[in-house]
């Protein structure tokens, strides 16, 4: 079932990602669903939003943007005191991050993110 919203969702923009950890309690868990919009080269970005970013250390991540370090290059947040600090996980790219979440399917139902 997974395989065919991937593949539907990838022909409308759209992608998903499988939560991994506690990084981002409480707005995601462990085990959860993260849909994602597809974000184009000149899709503007503002601090607050939860992002899927294609990291060079740690991979496919899922972290609330921070405020722009320097020039096309941006701060990755978790939620929770259990998340690796953003000085450990260094700036992101702009191109690294490749979507923008927006909606959450978990065990406890579906809700809107952002």
């Amino acid at each position: 079932m997974i395989h065919l919203i991937q593949g539907i969702g990838a022909l409308l923009g759209f992608g998903i990602v499988r939560v991994s950890g506690l990084s981002m309690v409480p707005a995601l868990e462990d085990g959860d669903f993260v849909l994602f919009r597809r974000l184009s080269a000149d899709h503007g970005l503002s601090p607050g939003v939860i992002v899927v970013v294609r990291h060079q250390r740690l991979g496919t991540i899922v972290k609330l943007l921070g405020e722009e370090a320097a020039p096309g290059h941006f701060k990755l947040h978790g939620l929770s005191a259990l998340s690796m600090g953003s000085h450990h996980m260094g700036n992101t790219a702009r191109q690294n991050i490749i979507g923008l979440a927006v909606l959450r399917i978990g065990t406890h139902g579906t809700s809107r993110l952002g």
